[in-house]
Parts: structure tokens; sequence; C-alpha cells
């Protein structure tokens, strides 16, 4: 039982790699399809690929662990019952004293 499982996760793996290697080779083709003829950009190779999709990777999404949390629900925890309609209309007018 322990083989099949050990045979799962190198399966998946080496399916996640080749998934990796086949988007990184669209995005080669993708580039050397139309920046060059668009832009007179440069022709990438397949390491200069690998670069822009890790740049681009890290430049978008981030590099720390857990960036794929809800943001919406922190964003909830974090800020709940602080504006109320009632105190946001209290806030906005300014008082007496103020003015």
């Amino acid at each position: 039982m322990k083989a099949l499982t050990v045979l799962k996760y190198v399966g998946f793996g080496i399916l996640g790699i080749g998934f990796v290697i086949l988007v990184i080779f669209g995005v080669m083709a993708l580039w050397n399809w139309l920046v060059p003829t668009l832009f007179n950009g440069p022709v990438l190779n397949y390491w200069q690929t690998i670069g822009l999709f890790l740049l681009s990777k890290i430049l978008l999404t981030g590099i720390a662990p857990g960036s794929q949390k809800n943001h919406k629900r922190d964003w909830r925890r974090k800020y709940h019952g602080r504006c109320r309609p009632s105190e946001w209309d209290e806030q906005k007018t300014p008082a007496p004293e103020q003015v």
C-alpha cells in the first residue's frame, strides 16, 4: 500500500514538472512570436524564458509563504465594526468646535 502511495506522489511530481516545462515553452513561443515583430524586442531562449517566468511570478504574486490566503476574510476580521453607517456620518460632519 505504501509503495502505491509513493508511486502516486512521484507520478504527480512528474506531471507537475511536465506542466511547468510546457508552460515555459508556451511563454517562450508566445514571446518569440509576438515581441520581436511588434516591438523589435529580443528573441528568448529556454533559460531566459525561465528567468522571465520566475521574475514575473515574484513581481506579481510575491514569494512570501501563505500568499494564497483569503484576503476578503482577513479584511472583514480586521475592520469589522469599525465603520458603521452611524459612526461614518458622525466622522464626516465636523464638530461645532472644529468649525
